[in-house]
């Protein structure tokens, strides 16, 4: 997947927004959605979005004790 695409097409939300999203200790779909607003359109990206996330923590794993504020 090229990086600048898109996957969400509603709120322009790309897979490179949400890599660094994961990759700055998001943890979850729903935090991905809070922090870029991906999926929280029209939902068809969802499933993408879940995929990116499953495929990010079976590489890198979780750390539940690291939290940052994407505020």
């Amino acid at each position: 997947m090229n990086p600048k695409q898109l996957v969400c097409l509603c709120n322009h939300v790309s897979a490179l927004e949400i890599k660094k999203k994961l990759r700055a200790g998001a943890l979850s779909t729903a935090e991905i959605q809070q922090f870029t607003t991906a999926g929280t359109g029209c939902g068809r990206c969802v499933r993408e979005i879940e995929a990116i996330v499953k495929k990010h923590l079976e590489e890198h794993g979780k750390d539940p004790q690291f939290r940052i504020n994407f505020k």
